[in-house]
């Protein structure tokens, strides 16, 4: 007679993995849509935060002028943002929108340790009319 735990055994294991499987199926996700380039500035930032919390860097980045760096407000691919509150309304000095965002954050480091943060994104109104991340941090 074989025992229970060996007959047992390869039921177990297949249902850790199809488990296993299904948690991989459902944190991904599809690329983040990119808006139209008359898209209002809460769009864009928008649609940045949605790709930041997914980690789609390449989307991110499309949103962004190339100002917009590691340093200088972008986060994409050196920490993970678990969530995201657009905190009132943008200032709109001219062809720029400044966006107050609460961030809980993981995997930082020191500057930016675990937690909640409030970071500030700008945006400008670029010669084509679309508007684009292109600063950004913990002070406007």
């Amino acid at each position: 007679m074989v025992p229970l735990m060996t007959r047992l055994r390869p039921a177990a294991l297949a249902v850790v993995s199809l488990l296993a499987l299904s948690a991989c199926a459902s944190t991904s996700t599809a690329p983040i849509a990119l808006p139209s380039k008359d898209a209002a500035p809460a769009e864009v930032l928008g649609a940045y935060l949605r790709a930041l919390k997914t980690g789609d860097c390449k989307a991110a980045h499309a949103l962004a002028t190339s100002t917009f760096t590691f340093g200088n407000g972008e986060l994409c691919g050196h920490l993970s943002v678990k969530s995201y509150t657009p905190v009132g309304d943008p200032a709109t000095p001219g062809d720029q929108a400044i966006f107050s965002t609460n961030l809980i954050t993981e995997g930082g480091d020191a500057s930016m340790p675990d937690g909640l943060h409030t970071w500030f994104y700008t945006l400008l109104r670029q010669a084509d009319g679309a508007w684009r991340l292109v600063g950004g941090g913990s002070g406007p």
